[in-house]
């Protein structure tokens, strides 16, 4: 690539996007939403997991052999596992609020756990639970995300200006530390629970609506924007530039879809459930990590390969190095040892290659030739495994996986070559000039 291109392109990016980027990363709000989904993550790969015992992809007619046992084991067995699955991804909402809540006091330096059950409290509120006809129930789960994040950043943002001002009770010093903190809530606490119920009432009294409701109908588009093919490109786009200048893209990337790839995500499973033929959506975790990040940002996993049968030591090297942490799709190694960042020659495959990949998954999903997710594993997961297992065991899903990985090795192969062959020059100057 020209230099002066490269150059225009780097600068583009530091003017333009870096500093967006930088301020995402540094949000306070940004990253308690994070944590509140990596709070949540694990009761949601637990759920997850039940999903292929309880709607197995096998037909009743399966006749004999596996497939029929597994068939009769999941309708035997499904009043017993339906509680821990509807539990776990039933409540997702309320997990999200309390660990929101948690991470954003904890970032004030505010007590975690009564912030915590005050953030539950207020999405309770605020969702409509009380009363003699409290609201669905679905708002507890996938649906009910993006109340349970408003409600509360609200909650620990009127704490703290409580805090701040010194609106509060204060005991002696000599009353333990939890008493103390828990009279120094009780302020905040009744200005918040009857904020939220006049809010509540002037919603019911103006529009005959809830908050979850309006939310649902303010974000409708959006969330149909988010399920397209547009959406993936323009946050691969977004995610490698930002990488290949060293800022961490990947984490704010999904750090701003989690919310609506969760929600996806439940849609999909409660789908599944009632026996639709189709699942409404395709883009969710599980494309982002099976089909794009083969091996890490940039679909990097075949260099390894490359790398540790190359003539050159410092590859070899990179290679041996990296090449466990990239079969759990860590690439750090390669971004940094090749290295990949900021380096001219690899800027091309870097970015077309998961756009290339992408693109292909999404037109097959679309017409059918592979199946859409319904499960949430964790990202670390070898991506041909993670790949058919979270679509309920698909083997299409797992042949796609390992194409992305073909169509990888063929597009980095001629860049590869060109990269090795200047290192190689490189150490034999090396090697001569050691030698004189």
């Amino acid at each position: 690539m020209n230099v002066q291109l490269m150059r225009v392109v780097t600068n583009g990016i530091e003017q333009y996007i870096s500093p967006l980027a930088n301020m995402l990363t540094r949000s306070k709000h940004v990253s308690a939403l994070r944590d509140g989904f990596q709070l949540a993550m694990p009761f949601v790969i637990v759920g997850s997991l039940f999903v292929p015992l309880i709607f197995p992809p096998i037909l009743q007619d399966a006749g004999s052999g596996i497939g029929s046992a597994w068939y009769r084991f999941s309708v035997e067995w499904r009043e017993l596992l339906l509680p821990p699955f509807q539990l776990t991804l039933g409540l997702i909402a309320l997990m999200i609020a309390f660990g929101t809540s948690a991470s954003l006091a904890k970032q004030y330096q505010m007590p975690e756990r009564f912030s915590g059950l005050t953030g539950c409290l207020s999405f309770l509120l605020l969702a409509g639970f009380y009363g003699p006809e409290p609201s669905e129930m679905r708002y507890l789960g996938g649906m009910g995300i993006f109340t349970a994040l408003m409600a509360s950043f609200y909650a620990i943002e009127v704490i703290r200006f409580f805090y701040l001002r010194g609106w509060y009770i204060q005991l002696p010093d000599e009353v333990p530390t939890i008493t103390m903190q828990g009279f120094k809530l009780i302020t905040p606490l009744i200005f918040i629970l009857f904020t939220l119920t006049l809010f509540n009432a002037y919603l019911q009294h103006e529009f005959q609506l809830l908050f979850p409701q309006i939310v649902e109908l303010f974000f409708q588009p959006l969330l149909v924007a988010s399920d397209t093919l547009t959406a993936v490109l323009i946050s691969l786009l977004i995610s490698h530039l930002l990488w290949f200048v060293g800022i961490h893209g990947a984490l704010i990337i999904t750090g701003i879809m989690n919310p609506f790839w969760m929600r996806s995500l439940i849609e999909n499973q409660q789908a599944l459930a009632s026996g639709v033929e189709q699942l409404p959506h395709i883009y969710l975790q599980g494309f982002w990590d099976y089909y794009i990040l083969i091996g890490g940002i940039g679909s990097t996993l075949p260099l390894i390969f490359m790398a540790i049968r190359s003539q050159s030591k410092q590859l070899r090297s990179v290679g041996k190095v990296g090449l466990i942490p990239s079969l759990f799709n860590i690439n750090e190694p390669i971004l940094f040892g090749f290295p990949i960042i900021m380096n001219p020659l690899f800027l091309i495959p870097f970015i077309c290659v998961p756009l290339l990949n992408a693109s292909l998954a999404w037109y097959l999903t679309d017409i059918g030739v592979l199946d859409r997710f319904v499960a949430m594993l964790p990202w670390s997961m070898p991506a041909p495994i993670g790949a058919a297992w979270a679509a309920n065991g698909s083997i299409n899903n797992l042949c796609m996986s390992l194409l992305a990985i073909l169509n990888s090795w063929f597009i980095y192969k001629p860049f590869f070559k060109a990269h090795e062959k200047m290192l190689i020059e490189q150490e034999l100057k090396l090697k001569r000039n050691r030698s004189a």
